[in-house]
């Protein structure tokens, strides 16, 4: 009836071949071209052969196909790019191995406001956001007349 194949016959991993950007250079990130998610990581249908007819990950996919048993584990980048594919960039870790990694890439700061008005107001510093927040009482009382309509229940 129909000519063409079926995207499932074809095996995933090459699936995902077609779809990614591979350099020269193989020790380089290879980029995911197809489509992502809201959190910036390929997608892909998932291998009929295997009864995963859901939408995956590709970083995730591509471990599965590497042989790495990634139930109930995080799959991570070591080169920190959400579109990477190659399989010597992945690794399987916990919340904490991938802290430590994105620290070790942007340093201790990597989590802080660099934008100024994302800095408190009334002292300047930015560990901490007043916008609608009680956390430094001594910033609350002095925006308080400044900034009285943005807050979302006056004090």
């Amino acid at each position: 009836m129909y000519s063409k194949k079926r995207h499932y016959a074809t095996p995933l991993h090459q699936r995902i071949l077609n779809r990614t950007k591979i350099p020269n250079d193989k020790s380089k990130c290879w980029e995911w071209t197809g489509p992502v998610n809201n959190a910036g990581f390929g997608l892909i249908k998932g291998d009929a052969n295997q009864g995963d007819l859901k939408m995956v990950t590709v970083h995730r996919a591509m471990a599965r196909y590497m042989g790495l048993d990634i139930r109930h584990k995080e799959v991570q980048h070591t080169c920190l790019n959400k579109r990477c594919v190659n399989p010597d960039h992945l690794v399987l870790g916990t919340p904490k191995t991938r802290t430590k990694r994105i620290i070790e890439k942007h340093g201790p700061n990597f989590m802080r406001p660099k934008e100024p008005r994302k800095t408190c107001p009334h002292c300047g510093v930015t560990t901490h956001i007043v916008w609608f927040s009680r956390i430094h009482k001594d910033c609350y009382a002095g925006m308080r007349g400044k900034y009285h309509n943005k807050l979302r229940r006056p004090v």
